[in-house]
Formats: C-alpha cells, sequence, structure tokens
C-alpha cells in the first residue's frame, strides 16, 4: 500500500511539471512578442525624429535631441512606453490631431519715423544749436544817382600801393569793352566819408570800416591789400617805457582802422588815447612830439628810420605770430550794391586785369604810383608795393576771408568793436 501511495504521488508529479513549464514558455513568447512591436514602433519613431531635426531650424535642433535621448532607456521603459501609446491610441485617432502651443504673438515694433522726424543724438542737436543762421543783407538806403554820362566812377586813397592797382585801369592797358572809368585819388579819410555816402560805384575803405558801410557796399574779392608777416607799424621818438604804456597818446588813422584794433589788442591793458589824424599827418606829429607814438600806415611806415624814428612793434608780424600765420587786412574795395549783378561781376573783372597787369608791367605801374606817393623815394615805394600787393590782391580767398573775420572777432571779444559785422562778397 506504501508502494501504491509513493507511485501515485510520482504520477501527479511528473504530470504537473509540465504543466508548470508549459505556461512559462508560453509567457515568454508572450513578453518576447510584446517586446519586438515596441522595438518595431520605436525605430519608426527614430526615423521620424531624424526627418523633424532636419526640418527643424539650426536655432531648434538642440530640443529633439533631448527628447531622443530616452529612446535608448531600458527594454522595460519601452515597453511600458509602448503599452501606454497602445492604450492611448484609439482616443488619438478619435480626437483631432494635437497641435503644438502657440508661441506667444510677436512684439509689434513701432514704426521707423520719418526722416524729418528721426530722433537726433543730444551731440548734433547741440551742433545745430551752436550754427548761426546766415544773416540777411541789410536792406539798401536811398542811394545817390551815378554818374549821367555812364562812366562807372572809382574812388582810391592816395598812397602808392593804392595807385599801383588802379594803373592799368586808368592807362587803358586793359581791354573793358565798352566799360569806361572815372578815378579819382583822395585822402583814405576822404575815401571813407564817400563811401559812407554811397556816391562812387567803386571805393577803397579801410577794412575795419567795412562795417559802417555794408548796407551799401558788397565787397570784392580782388583790390585789398593785405600785410603778410608785415604791417602796420608802431613808432615814436624814443623807446617807449613801462611806465608809460598805460594811457599812451597815440595817433592812428581812425578808431576802427586795423592798425588802431591791432594796438589795442596787442596789449589789451595798454589803453591808450587813440587821437585820430590823416594818414600823411601822424609821423609829423610823432616826429613834432605831439603825440607820443603813432601807427603808420602809409610808405611812413618804411621810411621811419630816415625821420629818426624807433620801432616799437611790427603789429603786421606781431598778428601773423598770434594767429599762426594769418595775414594783417589793410584796405578792402567795394562795388555798390543797387548795381546790376552782371555788371559788378565784370568791373571785378576789369579790376583783377589792373592788378595782374601792375604785377607783370612792374616798373611801369611804379612809375604811376610814384605820382601819388609825395615826395617819397621810389625805393620806398617799391617796398610797400612788396608789402601789400600780393596773390591775396588778386584774390583775397579763405585766408583772406579767415583774417578779416579773426581780426573782427577779436576786436569784438575785447570790446574795440561794437558788433561782427557779416562779409558779404559780390
Amino acid at each position: 500500500m506504501a508502494a501504491k501511495k509513493k507511485t501515485a504521488k510520482k504520477k501527479a508529479a511528473a504530470k504537473k511539471a509540465p504543466a508548470k513549464k508549459a505556461p512559462a514558455k508560453k509567457a515568454a513568447k508572450k513578453t518576447a512578442a510584446k517586446k519586438a512591436p515596441a522595438k518595431k514602433a520605436a525605430a519608426p519613431k527614430k526615423k521620424a525624429a531624424k526627418k523633424a531635426a532636419k526640418k527643424t531650424p539650426a536655432t531648434q535642433k538642440k530640443a529633439p535631441a533631448k527628447a531622443a535621448a530616452p529612446a535608448e532607456a531600458p527594454e522595460e521603459v519601452v515597453e511600458t512606453r509602448a503599452a501606454s501609446e497602445a492604450a492611448a491610441a484609439p482616443k488619438a485617432r478619435s480626437a483631432a490631431p494635437a497641435t503644438p502651443a502657440a508661441a506667444p504673438p510677436p512684439k509689434k515694433k513701432a514704426p521707423a519715423p520719418a526722416a524729418d522726424d528721426e530722433p537726433k543724438p543730444a551731440a548734433a542737436e547741440d551742433a545745430e544749436d551752436d550754427v548761426e543762421a546766415e544773416p540777411e543783407l541789410p536792406p539798401i538806403p536811398k542811394m545817390p544817382a551815378r554818374r549821367s554820362d555812364g562812366r562807372i566812377s572809382l574812388t582810391f586813397s592816395a598812397s602808392g600801393d593804392q595807385a599801383f592797382l588802379v594803373y592799368a585801369l586808368t592807362a587803358g592797358k586793359v581791354d573793358t569793352e565798352d566799360r569806361e572809368y572815372h578815378v579819382e585819388r583822395v585822402e583814405l579819410h576822404e575815401s571813407e566819408a564817400a563811401a559812407e555816402s554811397g556816391k562812387p560805384d567803386v571805393v577803397t575803405f579801410s577794412a575795419g570800416h567795412y562795417g559802417a558801410v555794408q548796407d551799401r557796399y558788397l565787397l570784392l574779392s580782388c583790390g585789398g591789400t593785405y600785410g603778410d608777416s608785415r604791417g602796420p607799424v608802431l613808432v615814436a621818438r624814443s623807446p617807449i617805457r613801462a611806465g608809460e604804456v598805460r594811457g599812451l597818446r597815440v595817433a592812428v588813422p581812425s578808431l576802427d582802422h586795423p592798425a588802431a584794433l591791432a594796438l589795442q589788442l596787442w596789449l589789451p591793458q595798454l589803453e591808450p588815447e587813440l587821437v585820430p589824424m590823416p594818414v600823411p599827418h601822424i609821423s609829423l606829429m610823432v616826429r613834432a612830439d605831439r603825440v607820443r607814438a603813432g601807427v603808420l600806415v602809409n610808405e611812413d611806415q618804411v621810411a621811419y628810420i630816415q625821420h629818426n624814428l624807433v620801432r616799437v612793434v611790427d603789429l603786421g608780424h606781431w598778428w601773423g605770430e598770434r594767429t599762426e600765420g594769418l595775414p594783417m587786412p589793410n584796405t578792402l574795395m567795394g562795388v555798390r550794391r543797387d548795381i546790376d549783378a552782371d555788371l559788378r561781376a565784370k568791373i571785378a573783372l576789369d579790376l583783377k586785369r589792373s592788378i595782374a597787369y601792375a604785377l607783370g608791367h612792374r616798373e611801369d605801374a611804379l612809375d604811376f604810383a610814384m605820382a601819388h606817393a609825395g615826395k617819397h623815394e621810389r625805393s620806398t615805394v617799391d617796398s610797400l608795393v612788396g608789402r601789400y600787393v600780393n596773390d591775396l590782391t588778386l584774390d583775397a580767398g579763405e585766408r583772406g576771408r579767415q583774417a578779416l573775420s579773426m581780426l573782427f572777432r577779436e576786436a569784438n571779444r575785447h570790446k574795440k568793436l561794437e558788433t561782427v559785422p557779416h562779409l558779404f562778397f559780390s
């Protein structure tokens, strides 16, 4: 009986053993089957990810790389994902395809301002504020009638360099077409008085006097005289001591003559007592000890040694050093504003031709100048011409204009001129 029971137990165990193994094999097969589709499903996803990465802009390529990392996770995780995706598949078919989260709308940029309304840097605005508006010419006052015979009247001051300029014009050495000139020689103060009246068509005046006549005359770019590192000379009978500087009595051609302005700029604390007088009288008054010193602007500035006078300072040389090489303006030529612009241009051309001819025929022009230079020697007149008649006389150009502007600004800054006249050229 015992043996029968043991045999029965063995048979039962044998029957049970295969039953246990079979389900295990089936479960393994099922697990493998599940894993295989998961791997197959992952493969298309990897391909899709690669395609998406190719289409994705360069700036967004890093994001897919991070999302693809979980594809290399252990198989158990892949199985779980596949199961969850399979469970969600029916819902995804019925639901509308998922759309990516909408990016926030880009901020609208303000429309670019028009060219005229563009904001300007503060520095540019300040620079514009500093730029002065172009001044307008003052109204022309009532002018005297011009010559009835149609001749062009020209008034120049009595000195050798001024006569040198108009020689060819008066001697008929240049072609003036149908234009005839009536030339008159007067002293500088008389020439400036004529300019204030507006009577001459063309007139000479000192550079400092331009502000007083700019309502009647336009400047000509030719005909001006400039001392290049040489100019008016302050002279005295004996050297001036330091105790004599303040309140010094000095003879000058006029209060606004460049020589008088330069004298006051030379030593602003000088505060001299300026005594205006005709140009030929200045040297005589110094020699007669009627004034302590005088500023010479004609042939006397070359011949002062012959008159036993001593030079205190050459104002033209001093001015050149102060302004780094600018010339000292002396006299200018102006043309009436009420003359037609075309005729003004022809007058300027006639004068320029006259100056060029004189420079090319110096001896002949000096012969004419000697008749207007008093008792001075020819060498003295020649030296004066060499001092003041130069390229700037033919055309003042930018350098001459800078010299004039600098003189006016400095004189105004030191309260020697009330205003800074703007330069109006014909």
